[in-house]
């Protein structure tokens, strides 16, 4: 057998690799340390302490200049700048995009109160400019969940739908009687489904009968009930008359004035990807009706609590989400919202026996941060981040702790004054850019 010859190289880095071939697999790392609970503060903090000013990032720096010229065409009694906001609970219940809105109609014109759903699909749901009213019988409501879904993804601009057949059945809906904002409509339009064994509704318009409606139609489609009216305060109410289903999507309280008007649409329990179970035809029909100048999607909250859903499918599915406003709307600005901060409540028992709270952060938070932010810019979109804005991880037990106290004791949502501490944040970071930097009051 012939000796085996190697070259001096070779020979060297034979002889570097013999002890790596000798040796014992390397020891796997050591697992990192299990995160220490947080316990919450002794003594209130005081709530004018919480909050950090936290920008829009924007890597294009245009994301929002649609937006900023449609305030300026408003500004100079030109334009109606239209905002459409969706996400879950923090802005079903209005307070947080309450003052926002507010802050805009004051400046720039109070071009009304915007779609409204006329019967509350669920106890929270608000507009707090709007009143509500409806009949406690009669209504079948639905919207994306488990339990409330519908197979055939009827749901509409707001992600709900309401029918009924009972001609005892009625909802109303009006403009603000002690709000700054939203007391006076002139243009009014109801939207509806029109289908096949469709029945009729009458709209009575400040207690006269102004139309019916008949929604039989040979073939399904959506339907508008336009009505044009004097300036001013308005009552909207809605009766189906028996004779078949009635399926309901809204009513739009609008003014035809230049101005602000905001489309609030937040689900309970909602994640972006909820968008893609409405049908995409009545999506896609509704929202190019109302023609945004700008359209926040305002989720996470819950989808950092969904720890057995891979953060690549969550990216994927909000790819979807975007890709198809931007779509719809290549030429509107773009702005997704983040999570708030959303800690683990750890129950514990101390050496005496008493029981006691502390904290963990969610490991899937800023995951899921990271991906709003990545999918934003990839579109085009700015993007704010909720929970760095309350102070980052475990911020919320601050809040919860704060005197006034900012955070719900549920440590998921925010009281009226946390809401509001939010929205002056949110709304410095929102008109940055307009004109220049300079800072509106």
């Amino acid at each position: 057998m012939k000796s085996l010859r190697l070259l001096p190289a070779a020979t060297t880095a034979f002889a570097l690799l013999l002890p790596a071939m000798t040796a014992r697999p390397a020891t796997p790392p050591a697992p990192l340390p299990e995160p220490t609970p947080v316990l919450a503060p002794d003594g209130p903090i005081p709530a004018e302490a919480l909050g950090v000013p936290t920008p829009v990032t924007d890597p294009s720096g245009r994301a929002l200049y649609h937006f900023y010229d449609s305030l300026r065409a408003s500004a100079r009694g030109e334009h109606k700048t239209r905002i459409v906001v969706y996400g879950a609970s923090h802005v079903a219940g209005d307070f947080f995009t309450r003052v926002v809105r507010h802050r805009l109609q004051g400046l720039f014109g109070d071009a009304g109160i915007g779609f409204v759903v006329p019967a509350r699909p669920w106890r929270d749901y608000n507009q707090r400019d709007a009143n509500l009213s409806y009949s406690n019988r009669g209504w079948e409501q639905s919207y994306v969940s488990s339990r409330w879904g519908r197979e055939d993804g009827l749901y509409g601009l707001a992600g709900c739908s309401f029918r009924s057949s009972d001609k005892r059945a009625w909802c109303k809906v009006s403009t603000a009687r002690s709000s700054p904002f939203g007391g006076a409509s002139d243009e009014i339009e109801v939207w509806y489904w029109k289908q096949p064994h469709g029945g009729d509704f009458d709209v009575v318009i400040d207690g006269a009968r102004k139309k019916r409606v008949k929604t039989r139609a040979r073939e399904a489609s959506p339907g508008y009930a336009t009505f044009e009216l004097t300036d001013g305060p308005h009552e909207v109410e809605i009766r189906p008359r028996g004779n078949g289903e009635v399926l309901l999507f809204g009513v739009a309280l609008d003014r035809s004035r230049p101005g602000v008007v905001m489309d609030t649409m937040g689900i309970n329990g909602a994640r972006a990807s909820a968008q893609l179970q409405w049908d995409p035809r009545l999506f896609a029909e509704h929202l190019t009706r109302r023609d945004p100048d700008l359209v926040v999607l305002a989720y996470g909250t819950n989808a950092i609590g969904d720890d057995d859903d891979p953060i690549e499918s969550y990216e994927k599915r909000l790819d979807l989400v975007v890709n198809r406003v931007r779509s719809l709307l290549p030429q509107t600005s773009c702005l997704i919202v983040g999570p708030s901060d959303r800690p683990i409540k750890v129950d514990n028992v101390g050496p005496d026996r008493e029981e006691f709270l502390s904290f963990l952060p969610r490991s899937r938070q800023e995951a899921v941060i990271a991906v709003q932010q990545r999918v934003a810019h990839r579109y085009g979109c700015g993007h704010w981040d909720m929970a760095a804005a309350m102070g980052g991880t475990l911020s919320m037990v601050e809040w919860v702790a704060s005197e006034p106290r900012l955070g719900a004791r549920d440590y998921v949502h925010l009281t009226r004054a946390g809401y509001e501490r939010l929205a002056d944040l949110f709304w410095d970071a929102l008109m940055a850019g307009y004109d220049g930097g300079a800072r509106l009051e």
